[in-house]
């Protein structure tokens, strides 16, 4: 019975198509020839199409039934816009000529195309729900998880009802933007904003589709928010199935944006009259006055505009300034400009970030348009260095040093705006609750989650060195604050139910990672619980931070959680107990005829660069049966074990970390003479040292190690060791000399032979 029918649809299928196919051809004999065409046949060819689609799939799919289907409305679209601008540029010679005329032409096109788009808008929700029905959708809400409970044919006969919808949501989204181009009035923006939520939902049907970012990239454009644009054409790149055309807009779209931002110098003068007020850090600076500066060029100086700026204003100059820093990294062209724009990109920042212990919302109208702006601002910089950070064969040497360029660029800026932005949020009374925190929440699990070069760098030349260490910094500073807070509960788990800036970043392929295990099932899952919502943010953030500090040492000072004093360390871990060797090791050894033993002050972290990232070491310890194992994150996995209350409290007694006047907890290494202080990167101040070398020598213990006795004689030089403790020992010839091999500092002993042969 299946197969009768299956051979029937099939031959229906076919037959269709043929008589279609004829009815085209008839259809082009009569445009040359110039005679009207029969006007049924528009109409019975849509029908034979969907008749098509409804019948047999497979064949529908072989012979893209559906693009077809569209291609008929759009050809109809194309022929009444050609008629529209027509009329539109020959309106005034009918103007003159025509006083008394009847309805105006352009009035007359304009209507019979709003009832085209109107129609065609009708028949595509129809055959929605023609699809639904067929594969057993639900009415309702629609969603690709709804399928992770099926397995066999029902799910793959569902999948293909999902790309169906998802498809003629997008057709959809295009008739309302086309009845916005050609609408009047309020008109045009209520089309825009129907059209926007067909294509927001098509992107939540299918999140691995760029089809959908790519046409909201298109509205963007048509409001002139370039940074919005830009972050919808990244978006449409960086999923599992991107919208390739998005590349070559993105060009378009740079050039556009290269020359907003020569007409944004045209307008200012290099010698202000008024500045916008400075922003003041925690310990008077005024960092609002950039300094815009590279080594080997000439400064440039700031641009400020004399009248006073608003902060709309100062809005539209920032995300013109931003986009053309990606711009800038995207093309991999003006390179040299790179400096001057970041700089002054960055003040334009700081003076939206405002200061103070409440937050000013200068990034939008409310809360929330706050917490996408700031979301999507993150993302794009994301965007860039995974973008940056991919390799291609055959890259020419030029290619190379170039890609080379841009990473340690877009590694800065990221870095460095990150490091702002928690700043500020540390100034806050309360952090939690801040527009910001979506933002951090998403780049450090996006630090959790990536490839280990993105975290662990060890080629950076200075400045990306300066914006590390003081992300880092005040990252610490501003996890401590958050675990001093009362609300803070370490003890509460419960499901990783979707965040709202989870929703917004699904599918996007630097953060799929860390979505595996979230909960997509429902919309607004936290409803009107703020405190909820805040509470599990706050919690994945802390938790991504403890994971972090156990299972990756970011730059060469590391980040620390002692789970005793609940407080987080960065520079060196905090006090431990260090472990003694065994009294009886010489008799372990006695056989053999050299052995150094070395323990680090710091735990060494092995990085396997083969690797494509920290899945997995993340993951255990993040994402354990969807709830959050704080208590085991809590103990990093090293061999040395944490020293008692008592050692800790005695290691500490001395030194004032807990101050927050003073930032982040900083404990100062006993190897500094290794290092030494650097300037700030174009405003980037200057908070920490940086080694020279990302290795320093063990340190030379002289005189007996453990289970040795003490030298009778103390030697009067401590530089130098005569082995006098050692009985019967001569002190042979030595032309070697021991090297860093890579270690960490530590401590060392060269245990010889306790006795000689021959």
């Amino acid at each position: 019975m299946n197969n009768t029918f299956g051979s029937s649809s099939r031959d229906r299928a076919q037959l269709l198509y043929k008589k279609n196919a004829e009815l085209e051809v008839n259809r082009r004999k009569a445009a040359q020839a110039k005679i009207p065409s029969d006007p049924n046949a528009w109409q019975q060819m849509r029908e034979n199409y969907e008749s098509i689609l409804l019948e047999d799939h497979a064949f529908s799919e072989q012979h893209d039934i559906e693009y077809a289907l569209w291609q008929l409305h759009y050809k109809r679209i194309e022929e009444l816009r050609a008629h529209y601008n027509s009329a539109q540029a020959s309106a005034p010679q009918i103007a003159k000529s025509m006083a008394r005329s009847g309805p105006d032409r352009i009035t007359k096109i304009r209507s019979q195309f709003k009832t085209f788009l109107s129609e065609a808008t009708g028949f595509y929700h129809d055959l929605m729900v023609k699809i639904r029905a067929k594969y057993g959708l639900s009415l309702g809400y629609m969603s690709d998880d709804s399928q992770n409970d099926k397995d066999g044919n029902e799910s793959i006969d569902l999948k293909k009802g999902l790309i169906s919808c998802h498809r003629c949501l997008i057709y959809l989204g295009d008739l309302a933007r086309y009845k916005g181009l050609y609408a009047e009035g309020d008109s045009k923006t209520r089309d825009f904003a129907t059209a926007s939520s067909y294509y927001k939902e098509a992107a939540t049907l299918m999140p691995s589709s760029g089809n959908p970012h790519h046409q909201l990239a298109i509205l963007a454009s048509y409001s002139g928010d370039e940074l919005l644009s830009v972050y919808r054409y990244f978006r449409s790149l960086a999923v599992d199935t991107p919208f390739t055309t998005a590349r070559d807009n993105l060009i378009i779209a740079f050039e556009k944006n290269r020359q907003s931002y020569c007409q944004l110098l045209g307008d200012s003068k290099p010698a202000p009259t008024k500045k916008l007020p400075g922003r003041m850090n925690g310990k008077g600076r005024n960092r609002g006055e950039a300094r815009v500066s590279l080594k080997d060029r000439k400064p440039e100086p700031i641009i400020v505009l004399e009248k006073d700026i608003t902060v709309p204003e100062t809005l539209k100059a920032f995300s013109i300034r931003y986009v053309r820093l990606h711009g800038i990294l995207f093309t991999r062209t003006s390179l040299e400009t790179f400096g001057e724009v970041f700089s002054v990109a960055r003040t334009n920042f700081l003076q939206l970030l405002s200061s103070g212990p409440d937050e000013v919302l200068n990034f939008g109208s409310d809360l929330n348009e706050c917490k996408l702006f700031v979301t999507r601002f993150i993302s794009i910089m994301i965007f860039t260095v995974h973008n940056a950070n991919k390799e291609t064969e055959n890259q020419s040497y030029t290619e190379i040093l170039q890609r080379s360029v841009v990473l340690q660029n877009a590694f800065t800026a990221i870095f460095d705006f990150m490091a702002l932005i928690v700043e500020r949020c540390f100034q806050l009374k309360d952090p939690s609750e801040s527009f910001l925190l979506p933002g951090i929440l998403i780049f450090v699990e996006w630090l959790a989650y990536c490839q280990e070069n993105v975290v662990v760098t060890i080629e950076m030349d200075e400045k990306q060195a300066t914006a590390r260490s003081l992300f880092w910094n005040n990252f610490v500073s501003f996890l401590n604050k958050v675990l001093s807070l009362s609300g803070y509960d370490e003890r509460e788990t419960g499901k990783r139910i979707a965040l709202p800036e989870d929703i917004e970043l699904r599918g996007f392929i630097p953060l799929v990672p860390g979505q595996l295990d979230l909960d997509f099932s429902g919309i607004n899952s936290y409803g009107n619980d703020g405190n909820k919502e805040k509470s599990a943010r706050v919690q994945r953030v802390v938790a991504t931070g403890k994971a972090i500090a156990t299972n990756v040492r970011p730059g060469r000072e590391g980040i620390y959680f002692d789970p005793k004093l609940k407080k987080f360390f960065y520079g060196v871990e905090p006090h431990v107990e260090k472990s003694v060797v065994n009294q009886d090791i010489s008799e372990d050894f006695e056989d053999e005829d050299e052995i150094i033993l070395f323990k680090p002050s710091v735990p060494e972290k092995h990085i396997d660069e083969s690797s494509k990232g920290i899945v997995m070491s993340f993951t255990n310890s993040l994402i354990s049966h969807g709830d959050f194992p704080l208590e085991q994150l809590a103990h990093p996995n090293t061999s040395i074990s944490m020293g008692g209350k008592e050692d800790i409290d005695n290691g500490f007694s001395n030194l004032n970390l807990f101050n927050e006047q003073d930032h982040a907890t900083m404990i100062p290494s006993k190897f500094d003479s290794v290092m030494t202080p650097t300037s700030g990167f174009d405003g980037i101040p200057s908070k920490t040292k940086f080694h020279k070398s990302p290795v320093s020598r063990p340190v030379r213990h002289f005189g007996p190690p453990p289970g040795f006795n003490t030298p009778k004689h103390r030697n009067e030089n401590p530089g130098l060791d005569d082995y006098s403790w050692l009985d019967g020992y001569q002190l042979p010839y030595s032309g070697g000399s021991f090297s860093s091999d890579g270690f960490d500092s530590g401590t060392f002993w060269s245990l010889p032979r306790t006795s000689q042969k021959g």
